[in-house]
């Protein structure tokens, strides 16, 4: 009885083995989060793939969020100490608002919603902020439920009023703003909608 003892050109070694388990991917991103006596300018990290800084707020069920590191002043006081740190934690009922800063996600053109922009004005404890609203074009801005939503909201083309002692005002591109700490949302009359 002969056996057959020859390999085959071109044939696939046998499967591999799996690859080891990965550490869940995290993103970062850069953002300045304005309380109410301070300023935290740092990285918010969140795991997977790069999302909207809205998003990761609105997303952490957690009551705080981690930073890994970053800086804590007050926007207000120019002069004062700015203290560095390697970890953070942040009550989220302590959020004011967030800034953007650095590069912005774009969303995938599949995930964006059609909206439309509502002229608005918020007042947080110590801060105004009049800008733009986005709701869906359906909605009506006196039976949605804007002040007191435990969400994290983005206005954009913002005027920001700081009153502390002293008026200082600043204009962002985009805002995102605790609606959990708004005490006053109103919309602009139709006839100063610009």
């Amino acid at each position: 009885m002969e056996t057959d003892t020859e390999q085959y050109a071109g044939v696939a070694p046998g499967p591999e083995a799996p690859p080891e388990h990965e550490a869940p991917r995290t993103t970062g991103v850069t953002v300045e989060i304005v309380m109410d006596s301070f300023r935290v300018n740092g990285e918010l990290f969140a795991p997977g793939v790069p999302r909207r800084l809205v998003d990761i707020l609105n997303s952490n069920d957690m009551t705080y969020f981690i930073m890994n590191s970053g800086t804590l002043d007050d926007p207000l006081n120019p002069d004062a100490d700015t203290r560095s740190f390697d970890v953070i934690q942040l009550d989220r009922s302590g959020i004011l608002f967030a800034i953007p800063r650095g590069e912005v996600h774009k969303p995938d053109p599949f995930e964006v919603v059609r909206k439309k922009r509502i002229p608005s004005t918020v007042v947080l404890p110590g801060y105004e902020a009049t800008g733009h609203l986005h709701l869906m074009p359906e909605a009506d801005p006196k039976l949605v439920p804007i002040v007191s939503d435990h969400h994290f909201v983005p206005f954009t083309d913002v005027t920001v009023t700081a009153d502390k002692g002293r008026s200082q005002v600043w204009r962002e591109p985009l805002l995102i703003i605790n609606m959990g700490r708004a005490l006053f949302y109103g919309k602009k009359p139709a006839s100063e909608e610009g």
